[in-house]
């Protein structure tokens, strides 16, 4: 299961930013969240985190 999350999550950036990065920002932003995830106190807190994350990602 997570390999095949990776691999959406991986799908879905290189539609924006092509496969060259696809795959390291995939695996940061999963690192990211699984990192946010231990920290979240509310699922309102981790999503923002994660869009924040994502933002700086994106850039």
């Amino acid at each position: 299961m997570p390999r095949r999350f990776e691999e959406l999550i991986t799908d879905a950036i290189a539609v924006e930013s092509g496969r060259g990065t696809a795959s390291s920002v995939a695996q940061t932003v999963i690192s990211a969240s699984i990192g946010l995830k231990h920290q979240a106190a509310s699922r309102e807190f981790y999503l923002d985190r994660l869009k924040a994350a994502i933002g700086l990602l994106v850039r």
